[in-house]
């Protein structure tokens, strides 16, 4: 029997909490209108000849002032040095949707493939998986089965994000909206592994309470262990202590598709659906698209890049933040033009 973690009823008082915004949240307007300290790089990157972009989903910064990149064309996993240049590349022919991207701490790599967006037979029997390579690339390990959309100890619903808990625990986001007919339709969740691919639990379910998902999209942990999970289907920010009990959500960074946490607890929210028509529904009208950051520590919000709409989503401490667009396949790379003070 699937184990799950187990939710301790909330009191009134938190509830009410939950329910009420932060003391910093700013009007909805102020939202949408922020400085912008950050500018695009133009030209940048260089594909290789006859590589094409794909839907830019994952993209883990270096430390150099290069990023590595998951994107849904070929080859689906390429590194890019400072200057833009490809110097690595692998995975190709394995994946049907590229979705989740990580670094554990042995420098290996977490991939996802949600499996196929769209009921296509050609994707029959391929997707819903998560893959582990070496930091040369080498498959070490495959967690899924298949074409098999189930949530269970062994396959999942199809997965979308992941992220590396301070213990080296593996957490997975399951459940990516919308999803093809063959795909279980609930069950919305985040599943825990081991580093060797151990099963260790999953907790959660599809809805809009406390601890529930709708579509989660994107995972981070910040300076506390505490996990930040971007429900998007919500318009929400979820965040968890170390113990996985919800302690807080965050509506006012928009439609959550992408989320980056840095060392001094500096926030990033990737909104790449926000006022736009989805399956004949206009998603969170009134907001924005683009890149809202602020604080991981107490929700304040600083400032917003506009002009991109990314759910792909990475920064670094040199001041770098990267743009996995799916909209208008792209990789995009802002740099400031002044320094940020750290976050307090």
């Amino acid at each position: 029997m699937l184990h799950t973690a187990r939710w301790h009823f909330l009191g009134l008082a938190t509830l009410l909490a939950l329910s009420a915004p932060p003391a910093s949240l700013l009007a909805q307007s102020s939202a949408n209108t922020m400085h912008n300290p950050y500018r695009l790089l133009e030209n940048w990157p260089t594909l290789p000849t006859g590589v094409v972009w794909g839907a830019v989903i994952g993209i883990i910064p270096d430390g150099q002032g290069g990023t590595w990149v998951h994107h849904r064309s070929e080859p689906p996993i390429m590194h890019f040095d400072a200057g833009g240049t490809v110097t690595q590349s692998f995975g190709e022919g394995m994946f049907v949707m590229a979705h989740g991207f990580c670094r554990d701490q042995e420098g290996n790599f977490w991939a996802g493939d949600s499996g196929p967006f769209r009921d296509d037979p050609r994707t029959e029997g391929r997707g819903y998986q998560f893959f582990k390579f070496s930091p040369d690339g080498e498959l070490l390990l495959t967690l899924g089965q298949a074409g098999v959309s189930r949530a269970s100890r062994e396959t999942f619903i199809a997965p979308t994000a992941c992220a590396v808990a301070p213990n080296g625990d593996i957490l997975i986001a399951d459940g990516h909206f919308p999803r093809p007919s063959t795909a279980q339709e609930d069950g919305d969740r985040l599943v825990r592994f081991s580093p060797d691919g151990t099963f260790i639990d999953a907790w959660g379910q599809r809805g809009a309470g406390p601890g529930e998902f709708n579509g989660p999209h994107a995972l981070a942990f910040d300076s506390q262990g505490r996990l930040f999970v971007a429900d998007r289907s919500n318009n929400r920010v979820q965040i968890f202590d170390e113990n996985m009990q919800i302690v807080d959500e965050w509506r006012h960074f928009g439609r959550p598709s992408g989320l980056a946490i840095l060392t001094d607890d500096r926030l990033f929210v990737a909104d790449s659906e926000s006022n736009k028509a989805i399956a004949g529904e206009i998603r969170n009208p009134g907001w924005t698209n683009g890149v809202r950051f602020g604080s991981a520590r107490n929700g304040s919000l600083n400032g917003f890049i506009d002009g991109t709409d990314p759910e792909g989503l990475a920064a670094d401490e040199l001041g770098n933040v990267w743009a996995g667009l799916t909209s208008t396949p792209v990789l995009q790379k802002w740099v400031l033009e002044r320094p940020l003070a750290p976050d307090r």
